[in-house]
């Protein structure tokens, strides 16, 4: 059977050269031209498919190799985000000593440097927590303040953090005094932003603007802590008091740091 096919085969190639030849030289020309025209478009369409092929590789391995840059780079950049993390709570450390030693030159007590690290979602305008705690010698009752003025009294200690309840908070009181009339009350938080003034006479001459500060009242908190301003006053009908309320100095919606007064020098 395969002697059959190759016998066909052999008698198909004398066959054919002996056309080529019998044709004479144009024919063989034109044939062979014909043959070139049709052969052309198929070996121009082979290359453009050939080039585009390896122009698809190049991009992909270039692709894949700018990929693997790009992970290596965006790793870096996250390492030295870290590490500058780290270094700005390490300068932020020094520089709340600094200015815990700056503090105490404004007043006569010794003042521990504070970070804030957390606020009581469930009273969020009266409680925070801070990073010191019994190990560092803190007790309940002392005044916690910033370069802004009072931010509150702790209220609760644990071995390495405390909770402080805010001048914001109406579970707290605070004895003041006006700093223009020298009229003394009692700040009280509303739980609202603000602090009500109370126990200040009808005949009182308070006006919006004046300074709150503290009037010393109590072992823990000395006098003269910037409290607030006054922002608003109004007549009480029937009452022997005027109803004053007063804008804390401290901006708790930023607050970072602070320090606690813990003892007179």
């Amino acid at each position: 059977m395969h002697r059959k096919y190759l016998l066909l085969i052999v008698v198909l190639l004398i066959s054919l050269q002996l056309v080529i030849f019998s044709a004479g030289e144009g024919s063989v020309s034109r044939f062979f031209g014909n043959f070139r025209n049709i052969a052309v478009p198929f070996s121009r369409g082979w290359t453009v498919v050939r080039e585009g092929i390896s122009g698809w590789r190049e991009y992909f391995f270039l692709n894949k190799e700018t990929a693997v840059t790009n992970r290596e780079l965006l790793k870096e950049v996250g390492r030295l985000e870290n590490e500058n993390a780290l270094l700005y709570e390490k300068v932020r450390e020094l520089t709340m000593k600094v200015e815990a030693s700056l503090i105490e030159e404004r007043i006569p007590f010794e003042v521990v440097p504070a970070n804030v690290i957390g606020r009581d979602p469930y009273d969020w305008l009266g409680k925070l927590v801070i990073d010191q705690g019994s190990r560092e010698g803190i007790q309940t009752g002392l005044t916690v303040v910033t370069y802004e003025g009072m931010v509150g009294r702790v209220e609760e200690v644990y071995e390495n953090y405390s909770e402080v309840r805010l001048i914001l908070s109406s579970e707290l009181a605070t004895g003041a005094i006006i700093q223009s009339t020298r009229d003394i009350g009692v700040v009280v938080g509303k739980g609202e932003g603000l602090c009500s003034l109370q126990y200040i006479y009808r005949d009182s001459n308070v006006e919006i603007g004046d300074l709150v500060v503290t009037s010393g009242l109590g072992i823990s908190t000395p006098r003269g802590i910037v409290i607030g301003n006054v922002v608003e006053v109004r007549e009480l009908e029937g009452s022997l008091f005027k109803d004053v309320m007063v804008e804390p100095a401290c901006d708790f919606s930023t607050l970072e740091q602070t320090f606690i007064i813990r003892s007179v020098q």
